[in-house]
């Protein structure tokens, strides 16, 4: 069995060679990175914490930088609902495998929550989708430990301040949910101005989480 899927992939290799996801140049296997798109699209850096995101989150990271290609994955995965994109993210992931080095253990996985209507519209939480396989691999599990209490206008042309204003009350904890004590661990699809990250953060805190870290699979900051 495992003999015809080898030939399988290289027959399939043949008809098809695997191509950059984000150029399009040829290289070895499905789902990974040229050498030139790996070394401008993908790098694990820590983001500042300030204000009340320092307040609130005890570090927070991001495995690749939001420019064309890992965007253009991002938004086939969440606008367009292919998972066809899934691959090529996950192994940002496993290039990031000295994120989890400086975090504490026991540690609980908790994904940045869609409104309900949103989450019947797109079919999955695109938060869950790239982060759920990796952590699992690391023995962290995911918990829905959070829900969103109403829908949210757009927030990618608002400021901080309107950022802050329109997500006031937005997130909640979730039924039999009991972060007290606990070590958690936000995880989202992107930040821009970590202002959703820190709400999250902070409902968590206030209901007794000890520390609260945050990865994000890409962010527009260096």
């Amino acid at each position: 069995m495992i003999g015809e899927i080898v030939v399988f992939r290289a027959f399939l290799n043949f008809l098809f060679p695997p191509r950059c996801p984000s150029c399009s140049a040829y290289v070895e296997r499905r789902g990974i990175f040229c050498a030139g798109c790996t070394q401008r699209l993908i790098g694990l850096h820590a983001l500042a914490c300030t204000g009340e995101t320092q307040k609130y989150l005890d570090g927070i990271w991001a495995f690749a930088y939001y420019r064309a290609g890992v965007r253009d994955l991002l938004r086939t995965l969440k606008y367009r609902r292919q998972k066809s994109a899934l691959p090529a993210l996950h192994t940002i992931l496993t290039m990031g495998e000295a994120a989890l080095a400086p975090l504490p253990r026991p540690l609980v996985a908790v994904p940045v929550p869609l409104a309900p209507q949103r989450m019947r519209e797109r079919g999955f939480n695109q938060a869950e989708e790239i982060f759920a396989p990796w952590l699992a691999a690391h023995g962290i599990a995911l918990r829905p430990m959070l829900v969103r209490t109403r829908e949210t206008a757009p927030l990618y042309e608002r400021t901080r301040t309107e950022r802050q204003r329109e997500l006031r009350g937005a997130f909640a904890l979730a039924v039999d949910a009991d972060p007290a004590g606990r070590d958690v661990l936000l995880v989202d699809d992107i930040m821009t101005t970590g202002t959703t990250l820190t709400a999250c953060a902070q409902v968590l805190k206030r209901a007794g989480a000890c520390r609260v870290y945050a990865f994000v699979l890409a962010s527009e900051h260096l």
